[in-house]
């Protein structure tokens, strides 16, 4: 089911006149902003309140996946074809280092490229943007401008233009 966007979204020509429309936003109680940049800025993740992910976590739990996956695999194979050589123990602990280390590596790739997909979807649908195709087609985001996108009822919408206006937005447009 689709949410249907209410709220408002400026453009910003200055970093510092963002952050601080960004602070002022969160100190309003305003809980759903996105933002968007021409390059990745830390001074926006500061504003936020230095957002933390979820992703090494999953990362961390595909390399323990894959190592266990890896000994698991050998001592199964170890087991079911026993070639005794001169005292030599049929499960070898030392030789599965490397094949361990490859798979692991290779399923903690799995596991952040997985929880990437999945935080960007779920980020999607937790904080819906405009559907407008003055929105759609506004690209000087990726060029030169800052933005903010703030999701809020109807009543909050004159407050947030203020807000807007108060830190030098260049541009405020409201939708319902």
């Amino acid at each position: 089911m689709k949410t249907k966007f209410s709220g408002a979204w400026a453009t910003f020509e200055y970093l510092d006149d963002t952050c601080a429309a960004i602070k002022e936003l969160k100190n309003a109680g305003f809980n759903q902003i996105t933002t968007h940049s021409p390059c990745a800025r830390h001074e926006i993740d500061h504003a936020l309140g230095n957002p933390q992910s979820r992703v090494p976590f999953a990362t961390l739990a595909g390399a323990f996946v894959g190592f266990g996956l890896a000994v698991l695999i050998m001592t199964k194979m170890a087991l079911d074809w026993i070639l005794p050589l001169s005292g030599k123990p049929i499960v070898s602990v030392p030789i599965m280092g490397p094949i361990a280390f490859e798979l692991s590596v290779l399923m903690a790739i799995y596991f952040t490229m997985g929880a990437i997909v999945l935080m960007i979807l779920w980020d999607t649908w937790k904080h819906p943007v405009p559907k407008s195709r003055k929105y759609r087609d506004y690209d000087r985001f990726m060029r030169d401008r800052f933005g903010i996108v703030v999701n809020c009822g109807n009543d909050d919408l004159e407050r947030l233009e203020d807000i807007f206006k108060k830190h030098g937005a260049e541009e405020v447009n409201l939708e319902s």
